[in-house]
């Protein structure tokens, strides 16, 4: 079974890939809802992408898959120096399920997996670290 391990030195993002609900119009002047993204998330998500191409595989895996994904983000200015060297539990926003994805989406988009629907168990967490960035483990579980 082919696993691939990407070490991203990247900050998370505290935007998401929650789209919000806007009244547009068009050129010719008719008006519809649509989506519109952050600039924010997509400057980031361009970041992201860019990192990761490098670990792409030759091809899109289409078997199952196991992921494991670990959020490590940057402490607080104001936390005290004893703490700084740990990893704690981070319980604040941004909610772990919109993190996860624009990372599931981010692999797919770039060509490590056919849909994120091969994806048959996952394990995400989040920490406050000392090294900021996001640890991604993909294994196929299945041939």
């Amino acid at each position: 079974m082919d696993e691939i391990i990407i070490d991203v030195n990247i900050i998370p993002t505290k935007a998401t890939h929650q789209s919000s609900l806007r009244i547009m119009r068009r050129k010719s002047g008719q008006m519809f809802v649509g989506k519109f993204a952050k600039s924010a998330i997509k400057e980031w998500i361009e970041e992201f992408k860019l990192k990761i191409r490098k670990h792409r595989p030759a091809k899109p895996w289409d078997c199952p898959t196991e992921v494991n994904i670990e959020f490590k983000f940057p402490w607080n200015k104001s936390t005290p120096q004893k703490y700084l060297l740990k990893e704690e539990w981070k319980t604040t926003r941004p909610d772990l399920d919109n993190m996860e994805k624009v990372v599931l989406d981010s692999l797919t988009d770039e060509g490590f997996l056919v849909d994120d629907s091969i994806i048959c168990l996952k394990t995400t967490s989040k920490k406050h670290s000392s090294t900021p960035k996001i640890l991604i483990k993909l294994k196929q579980i299945a041939p």
